[in-house]
């Protein structure tokens, strides 16, 4: 299977400890109980945001800045990278989660402790069953976060585009497995090459935002996972929320998929774990500025000026992959 469509859950993350990330508000969040009235109008919070890495040219002020508004595990985890791009994403998707955590919890900026659960999801540490479920996908050209503090939620958008390097006839035997017959079906529907392939991703979209949704990971074959698209194109602007999901067989209708276009290449999928008689809006995607992005944020640390000269010495890609 291409790197690409491999979870990529590490055989170590258990969830951090409070003294190992250096988190400075237990003491604060001790009082978070006593305090239900900012909990309770927490709880309005059901957002959904998108940030175009690719039009992004960061400045070294911004990422200096930027520097000091994250953990420093993840500031390591970032200068990892090769690529610009690639570190783009992954600060842009921290900064995502942050201002989210911030917004729905009204723990303030500077005191936020993230972490990973034992499958790498980002979750809030030190307070007992968190009180808000997010998540964030980043491929192609989009960083993009769901978040809820009443339901779960799970994310996940991918770049349509043909795969590099290999016609899409063979790029579709190796990924034979992934889906249910029923899916092919739908896939090969569509006549030329290129709206299969658009079907393939935004069905794929789906399966992640579930299985990154759950938890599951790997123990989910997504093979059970069946899809029903009955509405069968995505439109910029448009939300589609008649998808039906079947698990070996069996409707999961406390399952909710709202799905759309962020623009004409890139396709997005929302998962809701919901009470099945629940019915809402579809909540739109908000487009943001990286100003917009750190509009609330606060120092955690000291700017890092050897971080910044190296995130702007990174490599660009010469070519694009999927």
């Amino acid at each position: 299977m291409p790197n690409y469509m491999v979870h990529k859950f590490s055989k170590n993350l258990n969830i951090w400890s409070i003294s190992k990330l250096g988190c400075r508000y237990l003491s604060w969040i001790q009082g978070l109980r006593t305090r239900p009235a900012s909990i309770k109008m927490a709880r309005q919070y059901n957002i959904r945001w998108a940030f175009n890495t690719k039009l992004w040219k960061p400045r070294e002020d911004q990422i200096l800045d930027a520097s000091s508004y994250i953990q420093t595990e993840e500031k390591e985890r970032i200068s990892r990278f090769c690529f610009q791009e690639d570190a783009k994403s992954s600060l842009i998707g921290r900064l995502m989660l942050r201002k989210f955590a911030h917004l729905s919890t009204l723990i303030p900026y500077d005191n936020l402790c993230l972490g990973r659960d034992k499958y790498g999801k980002p979750i809030l540490l030190g307070t007992g069953e968190s009180p808000i479920s997010f998540n964030v996908s980043h491929q192609g050209d989009y960083v993009v976060l769901a978040g809820n503090s009443e339901v779960k939620v799970g994310v996940d958008t991918m770049k349509i585009e043909p795969p590099v390097n290999k016609d899409i006839k063979e790029f579709f035997r190796i990924m034979r497995r992934q889906f249910s017959n029923q899916e092919w079906e739908t896939i090969y529907k569509f006549q030329t090459e290129l709206e299969q392939i658009a079907c393939f991703y935004r069905i794929w979209c789906l399966k992640e935002s579930y299985v990154k949704n759950t938890g599951f990971g790997l123990s989910t074959p997504l093979q059970d996972l069946n899809f029903s698209l009955k509405t069968l194109n995505l439109t910029v602007g448009e939300y589609v929320r008649d998808t039906e999901l079947f698990e070996k067989g069996v409707l999961k209708d406390n399952w909710k998929f709202e799905e759309t276009l962020l623009d004409d290449k890139h396709a997005v999928a929302v998962s809701l774990h919901i009470n099945k008689d629940l019915e809402q809006e579809p909540v739109p995607f908000s487009f943001l500025s990286f100003e917009e992005l750190v509009k609330e944020a606060k120092p955690l640390n000291q700017p890092d000026f050897v971080f910044r000269d190296e995130f702007m010495k990174k490599q660009f890609k010469s070519f694009e992959t999927i």
